[in-house]
């Protein structure tokens, strides 16, 4: 399965940030949307950076309570983690456990196209292990019935 299916499934809409938003804010938006990361994007519309769950920790452990003032363009995670449409789970997977990462953005031809993260794999993983399990099993009832 290719990250384009990924996106058709889940929805291409990503969150983002200016660079100069302070961590309060962000630290709000991941509240309020249930969400684990945005996109630090400049006021050109480029992507900056990914800024996580994870980078605030780093950032609170780094500088203290007085991280929550900090831009988040000081503490993001620059350059973000990156495949294309036409990568396959599989390989966005292994570039996850090798970078040590949770999100990946999607980018097509320098554009970021959406995001992924490793709960929307493994879900993708889990319903066609699903599926397979499913046709193993009416293959096998089908033997045993002729």
């Amino acid at each position: 399965m290719r990250i384009r299916d990924v996106l058709a499934d889940k929805g291409r809409q990503v969150v983002t940030v200016w660079p100069d938003s302070r961590l309060d804010h962000v630290t709000q938006l991941f509240d309020q949307r249930a969400i684990a990361s945005v996109v630090v994007v400049g006021h050109d519309g480029r992507t900056l950076g990914i800024f996580t769950d994870r980078e605030l920790v780093r950032a609170v452990a780094k500088h203290g309570a007085a991280a929550i003032e900090l831009p988040v363009g000081r503490v993001m995670l620059t350059p973000a983690p990156s495949c294309g449409p036409d990568d396959t789970v599989g390989d966005v997977l292994r570039l996850m456990t090798d970078n040590r990462v949770r999100h990946v953005l999607v980018l097509q031809g320098g554009a970021m196209v959406g995001i992924v993260s490793i709960g929307d794999l493994v879900k993708i993983r889990l319903d066609d292990a699903e599926l397979e399990n499913r046709v193993l099993r009416e293959m096998a009832l089908a033997r045993l019935a002729t």
